[in-house]
């Protein structure tokens, strides 16, 4: 357990460091990249027979492949058109603590709305005692809409905390929101988020349909790395 955190902390330094190294472009490839990966990952998963093809990564219930290959297009999409467009160059507006207010409400947003959703996905044992199913997956239906929407105004602040420039420094809130937001991991929430609806070995509460849903937080989160790293430029 120790060396795995040891290796996700190294992981979330790296990818820190590179975009305020300036490695904004194959960065930002690389995060897209992931979520591609793991897009295509779980609708490989769900094509395959449950009783066979997923006993090396356990997964529950059963669920359409077709929407995850959708999503991971997308996301591989998302990358070529990184690389068609050239980044800009501009200083937008003047560095202020207004910035860093919107980074905080950023970050308070993300934790907030996960959190938040998490009682709609994992009620307590009398919840679920005084509701049936159907309406177990009405509220986890109800959380995961409050996940996107959640997010992507999380991921608003965010990019309004990235407009921050100088003469001296055009990218600076840009490299550093982008480090601040891959250094803390919050670009996996949504693959997280997606494994937790379809694995739930003690009380077998999964919604594998939900799963493809709260996976396409990606595509707001994809567009918001797309449009930081076309604004960051060297001057």
């Amino acid at each position: 357990m120790i060396i795995r955190v040891l290796i996700a902390g190294f992981a979330s330094s790296v990818a820190g460091v590179s975009y305020l190294a300036g490695m904004t472009r194959i960065m930002t490839a690389l995060l897209l990249g992931f979520g591609a990966f793991v897009s295509f990952i779980f609708g490989l998963l769900f094509l395959l027979p449950g009783d066979e093809g997923r006993l090396w990564f356990p997964v529950s219930g059963d669920a359409p492949p077709y929407p995850f290959f959708i999503i991971g297009t997308l996301l591989a999409a998302m990358i070529v058109a990184l690389y068609l467009v050239k980044p800009k160059f501009e200083v937008v507006e003047q560095v202020s603590k207004t910035h860093f207010k919107y980074l905080i409400w950023g970050a308070g947003g993300y934790i907030f709305t996960f959190f938040v959703s998490s009682f709609f996905w994992f009620p307590s044992d009398s919840r679920k005692l005084a509701i049936d199913a159907s309406g177990l997956a009405i509220e986890a239906l109800a959380g995961t809409c409050f996940f996107i929407l959640g997010i992507s105004c999380s991921l608003y602040f965010f990019y309004r905390a990235s407009r921050g420039s100088s003469v001296e420094r055009p990218d600076m809130m840009r490299r550093f929101v982008l480090a601040f937001f891959t250094f803390f991991q919050l670009d996996k929430v949504p693959a997280l988020v997606a494994y937790l609806l379809v694995y739930d070995p003690d009380v077998q509460l999964v919604f594998p349909n939900l799963a493809a849903l709260a996976l396409s937080s990606y595509i707001p989160l994809g567009v918001f790395l797309l449009i930081t790293t076309w604004d960051t430029k060297e001057g």
